[in-house]
């Protein structure tokens, strides 16, 4: 009985876009996610404490248009819309790399012909859509509500604030994200991601609590304080007099951009290596 020697033989059914890998990558982690008590909890709690009363006052406290200062009183001021995001972005980023790199599943992943920036935008989509859901969409739907039930006509007016609104939820998502993955990447143990993200972020409120009483304008570097800072410049009020806008603009870029191109060359090390 002879032996036959196995040829190639090209494979000739249609390959999956570039594009249906990512969300392949960013459905799995988004449905495994959306199961998680911790996240579920977070965004439970988060909805009560933060949104829920807020939808409440906005539908049965008499009012002429969608105001602001109401908007920005709601979303920037107090820390708890800014500290419920941090805790959120901590537990579900904490695990999003550094399981890949404790399970060496960083061979699976790139067995197939996909790119540092294919599974970091797979994974990073997961997470903004998990961060939408307390920092983006409550948000809009307070707006609506309310102007759903305003005694005004002044609809242009309100829907120039729904919008500013949807900008405002849109970077309160991106906000935490990056900084995130960064501290998930330099770690095997989610536990020690999401403790070290969350921590970290005290630590520069802190920081900027102690060097604010020698110069207010070192405020900034608190995350929280710069996340309604933003707010109140993109709801059109007035910034404290300490704040300068460029040196803001410069320390929110910083906060997304460098922990991002952290977490890039990060993973491009791990699959290179």
């Amino acid at each position: 009985m002879g032996i036959n020697p196995i040829e190639y033989r090209a494979w000739k059914g249609v390959r999956s876009a570039q594009k249906s890998r990512l969300y392949v990558i960013a459905k799995s982690v988004f449905r495994h996610k959306i199961r998680s008590f911790g996240v579920i909890a977070l965004l439970a709690l988060g909805f009560l404490l933060v949104h829920a009363f807020q939808i409440i006052f906005s539908v049965i406290a008499p009012h002429e248009s969608l105001d602001a200062q109401t908007m920005y009183d709601y979303m920037g001021s107090g820390g708890t819309f800014a500290i419920f995001a941090i805790l959120l972005g901590a537990v579900v980023t904490s695990d999003l790399i550094s399981d890949d790199v404790a399970n060496r599943s960083f061979v699976l992943y790139f067995s197939r012909a996909i790119k540092v920036r294919d599974y970091l935008a797979g994974k990073s989509s997961a997470a903004l859509l998990i961060m939408s859901l307390l920092c983006a969409i409550p948000p809009v739907m307070v707006a609506i509500a309310s102007m759903a039930t305003q005694t005004g006509d002044d609809y242009s007016g309100s829907a120039g604030v729904l919008g500013r609104t949807a900008v405002a939820g849109a970077i309160a998502t991106i906000f935490f994200v990056p900084y995130g993955l960064m501290m998930s990447s330099l770690t095997k143990r989610k536990s020690y991601a999401a403790v070290g993200t969350f921590m970290s972020f005290f630590v520069m409120i802190i920081v900027a609590e102690l060097f604010a009483e020698f110069d207010p304008a070192w405020r900034i570097i608190s995350p929280a304080d710069s996340l309604a800072y933003s707010f109140s410049w993109i709801f059109g009020l007035e910034m404290p007099s300490y704040v300068d806008g460029w040196a803001l603009a410069g320390f929110m870029t910083a906060f997304i951009a460098i922990p991002a191109a952290v977490v890039y060359l990060r993973v491009k090390r791990q699959v290179v290596g």
